[in-house]
């Protein structure tokens, strides 16, 4: 197991993060752009003194950090959108769901999915969210909920299932597109039960997994905002469509030259199989 060192908290210190993923957690051929991490998409997503309740805390307990959202939203095409069965979702590494909580839509409350949460058993300071899923029937359908206390929708745990352990590459369901042009990850990095902090999803990555982004002229750089650079620059708006919160992945149609190629493969044997000769 690698390390990167790319840190996107404490102040960009150069905290070294294991690079755990070892599986895309979708297919990167369907994504047409990636929020940056603590960028102005969506809404804020850093700290919320809400989310400790009973000497638990269910999110970063930073309160340092700029208002920003310190996750990525993952945008598929517009043709992958509309339903809940084109986008798939794997586990990103090996580990076991530690919750999941159900997810309403504020405008259509009858759109009803995901956020299921996977701790990684190479490292269990770490747990990858992700959210808006339509999670497999075999997987736990409410885990761990959140504390009545605190979330007034609390359910109790699904009494049967079939597992909650996840290999790298399990397939975990489909991303919820109905309504949305996003789903989102984050990552939830834990020093102790009472100091956590979000890191971005890419921070785990290694190059060889990375490479699918940066063929697509996506860069670490890129894909993170620092927190100097917010503090510096503090979001006085929200919103989805902004392209200072976006990167746009470069498409790559099939090449010309790798049509031509094919073409006289087939050309070659095609002659081959009637004895005959040619030059292409």
């Amino acid at each position: 197991m690698g390390i990167v060192f790319l840190c996107t908290n404490r102040a960009d210190c150069s905290l070294a993060h294991p690079q755990l993923i070892e599986s895309h957690v979708t297919d990167v051929a369907m994504l047409e752009e990636v929020s940056k991490f603590r960028s102005a998409a969506g809404h804020d997503f850093s700290y919320d003194p809400l989310f400790a309740y009973g000497g638990e805390y269910f999110g970063a307990t930073d309160s340092t950090e700029p208002p920003s959202s310190m996750k990525h939203y993952l945008a598929p095409y517009a043709a992958h959108l509309g339903d809940q069965s084109t986008v798939p979702l794997y586990a990103p590494f090996d580990g076991t769901i530690t919750r999941v909580t159900e997810e309403v839509n504020e405008d259509n409350p009858s759109i009803v999915n995901k956020r299921v949460e996977i701790t990684s058993s190479d490292d269990p300071a770490y747990t990858l969210v992700v959210f808006h899923m339509d999670l497999d029937e075999d997987y736990p359908q409410i885990l761990n909920d959140w504390p009545a206390a605190v979330w007034p929708a609390h359910q109790p745990d699904d009494a049967s299932y079939v597992t909650d352990a996840l290999s790298s590459g399990d397939f975990m369901g489909y991303a919820d597109m109905r309504t949305g042009h996003d789903f989102d990850v984050a990552v939830l990095y834990a020093v102790s039960s009472t100091e956590k902090y979000w890191v971005s999803y890419f921070d785990l990555m290694p190059d060889s997994l990375f490479s699918t982004y940066s063929d697509r002229d996506a860069t670490r750089a890129l894909l993170t905002i620092s927190k100097a650079e917010r503090l510096a620059n503090p979001i006085t708006s929200w919103s989805s469509g902004s392209s200072d919160d976006w990167v746009a992945l470069r498409n790559v149609p099939e090449s010309s030259s790798f049509k031509l190629s094919l073409f006289c493969i087939l050309f070659f044997v095609g002659r081959l199989r009637t004895r005959d000769s040619g030059s292409c």
